[in-house]
């Protein structure tokens, strides 16, 4: 599994969030889920894609940088902020879906453990009402 994002949406190359396929990363990507949603701001095909990545990283320090880095691109700024918009790009085998302007409404690290990062991430995207 591979997934990569960029922003702003409609411009430029997809940058990889986590690429199980690369060895040399670490990258473990789990809980995956892509399900229809129900929310008041929006009308008709709401999507919502969760999942987690578990990284190892050269350092404790590493690990945390990292996590701070992450939080800068894609932390969900509050109730009355601003959400970020991203194009998704989700690679599973041979099937590749494309997710265009998916706000990113969750993003929860969890304390880093040594030289490990694990994160989880949820995006929404579907018709404004």
């Amino acid at each position: 599994m591979k997934i990569e994002y960029r922003t702003p949406t409609g411009t430029g190359t997809y940058s990889v969030l986590a690429d199980e396929g690369a060895g040399s990363l670490g990258e473990r990507i789990s809980g995956y889920s892509a399900r229809p949603g129900q929310s008041a701001l929006f009308r008709g095909g709401l999507w919502v894609v969760s999942f987690m990545v578990d990284r190892v990283h050269a350092s404790a320090d590493a690990a945390a940088l990292f996590v701070s880095t992450q939080g800068a691109i894609f932390a969900v700024p509050g109730v009355f902020g601003r959400v970020n918009f991203f194009d998704l790009k989700i690679t599973i085998g041979s099937q590749v879906l494309y997710s265009l302007m998916a706000g990113c409404t969750g993003f929860s690290p969890a304390p880093a453990s040594d030289q490990t990062s694990l994160i989880s991430y949820t995006f929404s995207w579907g018709s404004y009402g």
